[in-house]
C-alpha cells in the first residue's frame, strides 16, 4: 500500500494504511529502527523520537536508536514488558527510483538492514516504511540522501501513525 508524499493529504494515507494494519483492541508498540549515524537509515529514530515526545509507547528514537546492533535486546526488552502489544515497525527502505520519497505500510513486520544485505529476522506484526534511496545505488546511497527528505518523511509518518492511533482510540470510545 503506498502513500504519497504531497503536503496536503499524505499523513491521511499513511493514517488510513496504519489503521487498516493495526487491530482495533489491545496494546500498540512503535519500534523505530535505524541509526542516527547514517542520513538515510533514520527515518525510524527520526519518527521514534517525534512519537515519544507526543505520548505514545516507543522504542528507538534519536537518544536510544534500536539498530542492527541492538535489535535482538529490544525485541526481547517489548516481549518481556508488553507481552501481548502489537508492535508497529518503522524503517527507512530503499526502493525503485520511482518509490523515493513514498511511504509504504505493511501487514507484516520487516526485516532491518535488508538493504545491506544483512541476515536479520523479521520483527513487528505490521511495518511502515519511508522509501528513501533507490536500491540500485547501492548502500552508498543511504549516506548521500539528504537530511530534509528523511525529515520531511518521518513526519509524515509520525503524523499518520499518531493519527490513526487517536481515530483507534476515539472508535474504541464510540464502541464503548
Amino acid at each position: 500500500m503506498f502513500a504519497d508524499n504531497s503536503f496536503s493529504y499524505s499523513k491521511n494515507l499513511v493514517a488510513d494504511a496504519v489503521r487498516r494494519a493495526i487491530p482495533l483492541y489491545g496494546e500498540v508498540v512503535i519500534l523505530a529502527i535505524g541509526s542516527d549515524r547514517v542520513t538515510g537509515d533514520c527515518v525510524g529514530p527520526i519518527v521514534g523520537h517525534l512519537l515519544s515526545d507526543r505520548g505514545f509507547t516507543v522504542y528507538g528514537d534519536l537518544r536510544s536508536p534500536v539498530n542492527a546492533l541492538n535489535i535482538g535486546e529490544a525485541a526481547e526488552i517489548i516481549k518481556k514488558r508488553h507481552p501481548t502489544a502489537f508492535v508497529l515497525a518503522v524503517d527507512s527502505a530503499v526502493g525503485s527510483d520511482g518509490d523515493i520519497g513514498k511511504v509504504r505500510v505493511f501487514p507484516r513486520g520487516v526485516r532491518p538492514a535488508a538493504a545491506i544485505g544483512r541476515p536479520l529476522p523479521r520483527v513487528g506484526n505490521a511495518s511502515v516504511v519511508g522509501i528513501v534511496a533507490a536500491k540500485r545505488l547501492g548502500v552508498k546511497a543511504l549516506g548521500e540522501v539528504r537530511l530534509g527528505s528523511v525529515f520531511f518523511l518521518a513526519n509524515v509518518i509520525a503524523d499518520g501513525i499518531e493519527l490513526a492511533l487517536l481515530r483507534r482510540k476515539a472508535a474504541l470510545e464510540i464502541n464503548a
